[in-house]
């Protein structure tokens, strides 16, 4: 198997578990070296981050894991210092650390507020902040950050955690735009899983969007795999949905009228190659 991402250095946060995981495995399989980063810990108390590094070096990758938080900026600091000490330099990072604490506005109290401002919006700071640092004299790197339709269409009242999840857009817009002209790429990943966040998928949101046929959080990742690569070298600034076998790149908000979703579904999980030809062709881009 071609491993496009060999000699890559990646930072997952949030990578114990969940979409997690499946992007840490899948990098891994595509060569990249990987910093498994996590906090949490099984029943028997082992570390979430430990288990996905034996999983990754069992199946012959190279791995280390980080137990820092991404809530404070010196965690997010060691986090990235993982990645260079161990492998000596940080291609792709991938924020998928989240927490979820869900209650109506006049129920939710500080300590809630903060812990999600804390965990989503500082900890797509504090790692963006020190993995940028090392990519700009490199002229080259990958950001994918995670957000959800829940910013705009969650189903059940927690506007705090629609607010947060809406400010990693917003973070992931500009920054696509300030960082263009160094050869780093930030896009979002939206996506649909079953994941020990979210346990249920009880349908359809808002959106219109439909039901994916697999929940698996595993279909997550292909496509965090292509943003990654060199192929993806020019898509900057955009919003993925991805989940089971589909995969939708929305309009981007605010825009003149025209902008329109477009949903490509395929039955089962998308494959690299395949990516590579789709995406490009969705967004109208030439290489």
């Amino acid at each position: 198997m071609a491993q496009t991402l060999k000699g890559k250095s990646a930072v997952v946060t949030g990578g114990g578990s969940g979409i997690g995981r499946g992007i840490a495995l899948a990098l891994a399989a595509e060569g990249a070296k990987v910093v498994v980063n996590d906090i949490g810990r099984g029943a028997d108390g082992r570390s979430a981050a430990d288990r996905v590094v034996e999983e990754i070096v069992r199946a012959n990758g190279a791995a280390v894991a980080s137990h820092d938080s991404v809530a404070t900026m010196a965690g997010g600091e060691n986090i990235i210092k993982t990645a260079t000490t161990n492998f000596g330099r940080i291609d792709i990072l991938v924020n998928t650390a989240g927490n979820y604490l869900g209650a109506p506005v006049a129920e939710t109290t500080e300590e809630m507020w903060d812990s999600l401002v804390a965990v989503h919006l500082k900890g797509h700071f504090s790692c963006t902040r020190a993995a940028v640092r090392e990519m700009l004299p490199q002229k080259s790197g990958r950001i994918i950050n995670f957000s959800s339709r829940g910013a705009f269409f969650l189903p059940f009242p927690s506007s705090p955690y629609a607010t947060v999840k809406a400010g990693i857009m917003g973070f992931t817009a500009a920054l696509a735009k300030e960082l263009k002209e160094h050869g780093i790429t930030v896009n979002c990943i939206l996506p649909s899983a079953v994941t020990p966040l979210f346990p249920d998928k009880k349908g359809p949101l808002g959106d219109n969007m439909p039901v994916p046929p697999n929940p698996d959080p595993e279909f997550v990742a292909p496509m965090v795999v292509y943003l990654a690569t060199d192929e993806a070298r020019t898509i900057t600034g955009q919003y993925f949905y991805a989940g089971g076998g589909d995969l939708c790149i929305y309009a981007r908000p605010l825009q003149l009228p025209g902008g329109a979703h477009v949903l490509v579904r395929k039955t089962g999980k998308w494959t690299l190659d395949e990516l590579k030809d789709v995406v490009p062709q969705v967004l109208g881009l030439s290489f």
